[in-house]
């Protein structure tokens, strides 16, 4: 990058720049109102004025006069664009700068000359975050991908009164312990009439869009089964409603590939199961599974799971994915979340290997991947064809707090290798 100003600016010089910034940058938000998803932007600087008059108190306004009411309007338009706002500045911007006195009456004040002071304006009118940039490295720009990687969206319905135009402060507070929440300080909602209602939308169209469907919450996680002749493996996808009280009306599920690529699509064939499983085939590799489901109210809901599809290889042997759930009609079926059940089931697939192989399996329930077990039990191992076994046991549930846990299943050969296949369990 190569700065545009003066390296003896003023600090008039530096309010009138700072002013044609905040102009641009105006006029680049107004291009997102009311994009789909939010907008990441990060403004390179290496320094800002903050407001003032550029003339001494008994003096009309100077020319470069820059007010509040400048920032307040980029402030503004980044909250009706949805932006994540990053201010990203040399780590050694501020050295030097001083302020103007004043005299004891007011007079002999312009402003302050701290670029510092304009760009800290510019975050909290924003609801932005102040970057370093330094010669060290990218880990600040690394930082910023990470944070914007995902997001929460959270639904406010407005009263008719609301519908003014004009932008209302907003603040989002969560009760969870060491998070940091970010997100924009004000919200604006378009004046007129209401909005008319929006068009009951399918499971199957919900699949081809990127928005969330907050009304009716689901739950959805993927398991990577057995490999086909051809190569692709089977994947089922499962999907929890937590609200039962209304029929579904129609649910459905696809796979996207890191391409952005629909490459498998499942419609449920009976939306009343609980839960809602399909199996797909895919080539091995890294998917984002998409739930969908309606109710026969058209409270639409989905939920997107992202993995990888594939077999973990032990020897000769292919280990599909840990499935966790209760037993019910001689059968495990999937559960994503527990509650008071006392204990559950795991299971997981192994394929290859040849008759007589000397096989050992077990299973473990940890806090982490790699921390230590809290209780281990031998897996019992049956046949299901002349070369699939399923390996099976049962995860004492009762004695564990609520809180997020790790399934490990171990597989140990006669001849010394050994693997495991790992799946997360929550209580709540």
């Amino acid at each position: 990058f190569s700065g545009q100003r003066a390296r003896d600016e003023t600090g008039s010089e530096m309010a009138c720049r700072t002013r044609l910034v905040l102009q641009a940058l105006g006029q680049i938000l107004e291009g997102f109102r009311g994009a789909p998803a939010p907008v990441t932007v990060l403004l390179l600087t290496a320094g800002l004025a903050a407001p003032r008059r550029d003339a001494p108190m008994a003096m009309a306004p100077g020319m470069c006069e820059l007010q509040a009411a400048d920032f307040q309007r980029v402030g503004a338009a980044a909250g009706a664009a949805r932006t994540n706002f990053y201010m990203v500045q040399p780590d050694d911007v501020g050295a030097g700068a001083t302020g103007r006195p004043e005299s004891i009456s007011g007079a002999g004040y312009t402003g302050s000359d701290n670029p510092l002071e304009g760009i800290e304006h510019l975050t909290g009118v924003t609801g932005g975050s102040r970057v370093p940039l330094t010669a060290a490295g990218t880990m600040a720009l690394a930082r910023v991908a990470n944070e914007t990687s995902s997001y929460y969206l959270a639904e406010l319905e407005p009263e008719p009164g609301d519908r003014n135009g004009r932008p209302r402060p907003l603040s989002i507070r969560v009760s969870r312990q060491q998070v940091t929440v970010r997100s924009r300080p004000g919200v604006t909602f378009a004046s007129g009439v209401a909005a008319p209602p929006a068009a009951r939308v399918t499971a199957a169209e919900m699949l081809l869009r990127a928005e969330g469907f907050p009304d009716l919450p689901v739950r959805a996680s993927a398991y990577t089964m057995e490999r086909a002749a051809d190569g692709r493996v089977k994947v089922v996808a499962v999907g929890e409603i937590l609200d039962r009280s209304v029929p579904l009306e129609s649910a459905a599920a696809a796979l996207v590939d890191s391409a952005g690529r629909v490459v498998a699509r499942w419609n449920a064939p009976d939306a009343g199961e609980s839960p809602l499983m399909g199996a797909m085939l895919v080539l091995p590799g890294a998917y984002r599974l998409r739930f969908a489901v309606v109710d026969a109210n058209g409270r639409a809901g989905a939920a997107d799971f992202e993995f990888n599809a594939q077999l973990t290889e032990v020897g000769p042997l292919r280990l599909g994915s840990i499935v966790t759930g209760l037993s019910r009609d001689g059968a495990l079926t999937p559960r994503l979340e527990f509650g008071d059940e006392p204990s559950a089931l795991a299971s997981f697939e192994i394929s290859g290997g040849s008759e007589g192989l000397a096989l050992n399996a077990t299973l473990d329930v940890a806090q982490s991947a790699d921390g230590p077990a809290l209780v281990t039990v031998p897996l019992t191992i049956s046949s299901l064809s002349a070369q699939r076994f399923l390996a099976m046991g049962t995860v004492p549930l009762g004695a564990l707090p609520a809180g997020d846990y790790v399934v490990r299943g171990h597989i140990r050969i006669g001849d010394g290798a050994s693997g495991r296949v790992i799946r997360t369990l929550r209580k709540r």
